[in-house]
């Protein structure tokens, strides 16, 4: 999400590995409670190369 990942790559990575979208979601639950983050909304894009 922070780099801006769509559901056509994760539908992608179905392909080589059938539990993507599941890993997915979890890893980003994950993500959100270590950061304290409600809104999934405010992370959507937000990677920035300096």
């Amino acid at each position: 999400m922070l780099a801006g990942a769509t559901a056509v790559s994760i539908g992608t990575g179905n392909f080589i590995e059938p539990e993507t979208s599941i890993k997915a979601v979890e890893g980003i639950e994950n993500y959100m409670r270590r950061h304290d983050i409600e809104d999934i909304n405010s992370i959507i894009g937000k990677v920035q190369m300096n």
